[in-house]
């Protein structure tokens, strides 16, 4: 892993700490449609333009996997931003339908709760189907991996080296880790819950300008020669123009071309 992103994980663990410490002692700030929600929703939206904008932008220093993932990522982050925002829900004032067992269908995380309620008010027969399932998706991880295990070896040494991939790795573990918070009905776990869709929002921001200041650096070194980006380097130094400049308005330098037109007209006398 690069230091780099060792220091990026230590900031964003800190950050974590700070805001959670914070939202326990200031918890109106971490209520519905108040200052932090909105504060993330503004990062994911903003996350999704700068996604679709380097995508296009820069995509003639892009691979085909960078570009699927960035649009991928700003799909994704415009999904997050409208759940943020409740769809418009309360800024049109739209009722949205409820949900069994309470709450309003207003996110693209209530997909994963109203799944979790079927299955548990399914009894035995939802635990059991839950229990089937994840054991089957269990097993066909382990051949997967198993199958492609160089594969998967050179996708984890890429995410931990590059920038980009690492933080769009944390991003997703942090809103996963927040979509199973949301199961739980705890005080504390509600403001987790925040804190972490507070800082994926953060961290997709900053896994996008990554990429972006990638980009720019290897526009830099393929510019053409002589271009405002990189200036010619075969073009001599301002200490050699100079000097070059007073030899030759120099009257003690004696120029290898007046001297040979001398030459020639001493031997056209002489013939």
């Amino acid at each position: 892993m690069s230091r780099e992103n060792v220091v990026f994980f230590c900031s964003v663990a800190a950050g974590i700490a700070l805001f959670f410490a914070l939202g326990l002692s200031r918890p109106d700030l971490l209520v519905e449609d108040n200052l932090v929600e909105n504060l993330g929703a503004m990062g994911f939206g903003t996350a999704s333009l700068l996604a679709l904008g380097t995508a296009i932008r820069r995509r003639v220093f892009l691979s085909s996997i960078e570009t699927i993932t960035l649009v991928c990522t700003s799909g994704l982050c415009l999904i997050l931003f409208l759940s943020e925002i409740s769809f418009g829900a309360r800024i049109f004032d739209v009722q949205m339908p409820k949900m069994r067992g309470g709450g309003e269908f207003d996110g693209g995380h209530d997909i994963v709760i109203v799944v979790f309620r079927l299955l548990r008010d399914s009894g035995p027969a939802g635990y059991l189907a839950a229990a089937t399932g994840a054991l089957l998706c269990l097993t066909v991880t382990v051949v997967l991996l198993y199958a492609f295990q160089r594969t998967v070896w050179a996708i984890l040494h890429r995410i931990f080296a590059r920038a980009f991939e690492c933080r769009l790795a944390v991003a997703v573990a942090m809103l996963a880790s927040a979509v199973t918070l949301d199961l739980v009905t705890s005080y504390k776990a509600a403001i987790l819950e925040e804190v972490l869709e507070f800082g994926a929002g953060g961290v997709l921001i900053l896994a996008v300008t990554a990429l972006w200041r990638e980009t720019g650096s290897e526009a830099v070194e393929h510019a053409p020669p002589g271009s405002s980006r990189t200036g010619d380097q075969n073009a001599p130094s301002v200490g050699a123009r100079r000097a070059d400049h007073l030899d030759r308005h120099s009257p003690n330098v004696r120029r290898p071309s007046r001297l040979r037109d001398k030459c020639m007209m001493v031997d056209r006398k002489n013939a």
